[in-house]
């Protein structure tokens, strides 16, 4: 994947009852809303584990 890593981010936040992931992926925002943190948490790692942002190549 060539990515650049600068523009590739997953980042999670919750605002009043509800719980955003949003992912940057090459400068493409795209946010999307779950009912509860673990649905959110477990989403954000599918994405982080597809971008390979958890791949430790990456760090």
């Amino acid at each position: 994947m060539n990515t650049q890593l600068w523009k590739t981010a997953v980042e999670t936040e919750e605002i009043g009852d509800g719980h955003y992931v949003r992912v940057i992926e090459d400068g493409v925002v795209s946010i999307k809303e779950f009912r509860s943190q673990a649905e959110a948490s477990s989403f954000a790692s599918k994405e982080n584990a597809r971008l390979g942002i958890s791949s430790p190549l990456r760090k």
